[in-house]
């Protein structure tokens, strides 16, 4: 998995700050990196000549033997970002494969608000209990079922220092203390997000429980940059929530310390189930100073929830960024878990990790018990179709110096002559890591007569290159 190394301005709508995980589609298989998504479930991949789309990478369904599309629209599609109904292969690092599976081809992608949000493409890694089909047909699902995976449970990290996704089973290596399993809730219609789980609530820079109310429920959300909670005015209104902070301001719905003399530290912490787990201010919840600052000051990733419905909490990047998470997708007689503990090399202290959840789910027996793997696999993709593509040759980059780099398509073009001039210097020849362009020149075709240059007639007259390929002309007089 792939992430940044600290969020930037989350107020910006033109940056991308979300986990992307490499996937591979069709036949040869083509890396994409999918923006992974935590509370939806659908599959997408971008077509390559998608509209408008955000990201560098891309299917091209033309280079695939096994693509089919099924002729219809996305079901999911809304104005300014579309796309069809396909199959095809798709595999995580050639070990999990799912042949013929359906997923989206996206063709239009001009929604502002998605095109900051999601690049590449989308993995859906949330399997949704409420949809009839979603728990046989996602794409985890239909892994654990065909055999493919020993458990089922993914383990996520989004923390910059060791970023991973583990498919099927859990690293121990990957966290300290105990894993502190939630059940997720059902879903509801007064809920706006389906992965919502119970709280205990927020604590500020005292320790002590910002008054947001009783029994708060939260979710996970990995496309936003932020932490939305219910009013962030009663998080700042007390130094014992916010800490020693000098002229805080908001300005638009958005909340900066000043960060022009000391960087200020952003105190914010999420207790679940007994458990504190520290929101990491620095990279995270504290942005760095750039251009769209207000002057002096750093803006904070904490905003107003925008609505009323639940969950009162939105767990956004800077908590993802936080904590391990894994996720237990539900499998029948099993809802769906998630499981938060500590990433292994964060600055957390002894106290904290030894921290022991309030109570234990009641199907924790039933559900939440997995079988050690014995072995790790390594991803192993033999050729990508892109690489495929490429030419067997390093050429070198115009105005760069060092510089050279593959090209694609350049090995199937047809071969040319190169004709230069007999009294040139000779070409020096190119540097064993790369193949320096050469200049096109055209075959000359000398005309068979003889034409006078305009108004310099000391230089007589000339042949000229290709006048008998011009067509016949008639010139009439009066």
């Amino acid at each position: 998995m792939k992430v940044p190394r600290f969020l930037v301005d989350a107020f910006a709508v033109t940056i991308f700050n979300g986990p992307t995980v490499s996937t591979y589609f069709g036949t040869p298989p083509q890396e994409v990196d999918l923006t992974v998504d935590l509370a939806t479930d659908w599959l997408a991949a971008y077509a390559y000549d998608c509209v408008l789309c955000s990201g560098g990478t891309s299917f091209n369904a033309l280079l695939s033997s096994s693509f089919q599309s099924l002729n219809s629209a996305w079901a999911n599609s809304i104005p300014g970002f579309s796309g069809t109904e396909v199959m095809d292969w798709v595999s995580f690092g050639g070990i999990l494969n799912s042949p013929g599976r359906q997923f989206a081809l996206i063709d239009s992608g001009a929604n502002q608000t998605l095109q900051a949000a999601i690049q590449n493409g989308h993995l859906g890694a949330f399997v949704n209990p409420s949809n009839d089909t979603s728990p046989s047909t996602h794409i985890f699902s239909q892994l654990y079922q065909s055999g493919q995976l020993l458990n089922p449970v993914v383990g996520f990290r989004f923390d910059p220092l060791n970023p991973k996704i583990t498919i099927g089973a859990l690293d121990p290596g990957d966290y300290d203390g105990n894993l502190n399993w939630v059940e997720i809730n059902a879903p509801s219609a007064s809920f706006d997000s389906l992965n919502t789980f119970s709280v205990d609530g927020l604590k500020g820079y005292n320790g002590s429980f910002i008054p947001f109310g009783n029994n708060l429920t939260a979710n996970l959300d990995s496309l936003v940059s932020t932490i939305a909670i219910p009013s962030v005015s009663t998080y700042i209104s007390s130094p014992g929530f916010m800490g020693p902070i000098v002229n805080s301001t908001i300005s638009s719905g958005v909340l900066a310390y000043p960060c022009n003399v000391t960087t200020p530290y952003v105190a914010l912490s999420a207790t679940i189930n007994g458990v504190d787990y520290q929101i990491e201010s620095t990279s995270s919840l504290l942005r760095p100073y750039t251009a769209t600052s207000f002057d002096g000051y750093c803006s904070v990733g904490i905003v107003n929830k925008s609505d009323t419905l639940l969950p009162s909490v939105s767990l956004g990047l800077p908590f993802l960024r936080s904590v391990y998470l894994a996720y237990r997708f539900p499998t029948d007689g099993c809802p769906g878990h998630y499981g938060f503990a500590f990433p292994t090399g964060a600055n957390r202290t002894s106290s904290q990790i030894s921290q022991i959840p309030a109570s234990t789910p009641t199907k924790s027996a039933q559900c939440l018990q997995f079988t050690t793997p014995t072995s790790t696999p390594s991803p192993y993709i033999e050729v990508t179709a892109q690489q495929k593509l490429l030419s067997s040759d390093k050429y070198d980059v115009y105005g760069e110096m060092n510089e050279a780099v593959y090209l694609v398509g350049v090995d199937d073009l047809s071969q040319m002559d190169f004709l230069a001039p007999a009294s040139a210097a000779p070409t020096p020849a190119p540097s064993s890591s790369s193949t320096e362009v050469p200049k096109f020149v055209p075959q000359p075709t000398q005309s068979s007569g003889m034409y006078g240059v305009f108004d310099t007639p000391q230089h007589g007259v000339v042949k000229l290159v290709g006048v008998d390929d011009l067509p016949q002309m008639v010139w009439y007089a009066t």
